[in-house]
């Protein structure tokens, strides 16, 4: 279970995140982290939250990011929500180290999935981009009620997919949390 003053790191990617507020310390109303990404590193692969708002605030460093299609940038002092169902990406593209406070909001289980993650980051079973094998992508998909979306694969092929995929991912040990 999560809590305030918990620390990951990715040492596939060098990302570091210390959890601020938990899903059980605001009774699933969100959870914030500050978020320390070296450069070139961040989420660049467009996505969506199926019930959730992702909000950031930049303390150091720049926030690339792109909505919709549209890319941006969001400098130091600054911040910016991408909304839920909206198609977005974030990464660091500067050459200092993004430094920012992330809230995420409702979060239901989305500080078990980031710990789950990160686990996973450390037990080396994320490849070399931080990214997690495509089966467990699928159980997560389909136990998590902070469901993300890939922007590029319709939604229904999405959770089709988990649907027929899930069941044999757990039978070779893949979870959820």
């Amino acid at each position: 279970m999560p809590y305030s003053g918990q620390t990951f790191s990715n040492p596939a990617t060098g990302e570091i995140v210390e959890f601020l507020e938990t899903s059980n310390e605001s009774a699933g109303q969100r959870v914030r982290f500050k978020t320390t990404i070296p450069q070139g590193k961040g989420f660049e692969v467009e996505h969506f939250h199926e019930i959730a708002d992702e909000s950031f605030e930049v303390l150091s460093g720049t926030l690339s990011w792109k909505l919709n299609g549209k890319a941006g940038k969001t400098p130091a002092g600054a911040s910016i929500t991408l909304p839920r169902h909206q198609p977005h990406a974030h990464w660091n593209a500067d050459e200092e180290p993004l430094v920012m406070i992330q809230t995420i909001s409702p979060c239901y289980d989305t500080d078990l999935f980031l710990e789950k993650l990160f686990q996973l980051a450390m037990d080396g079973k994320l490849d070399s981009k931080g990214q997690p094998p495509f089966l467990q992508v699928m159980v997560w998909l389909r136990d998590l009620k902070s469901r993300t979306y890939l922007a590029a694969i319709p939604k229904p092929v999405q959770n089709f997919l988990a649907f027929l995929l899930t069941p044999m991912a757990k039978l070779i040990g893949y979870r959820a949390l």
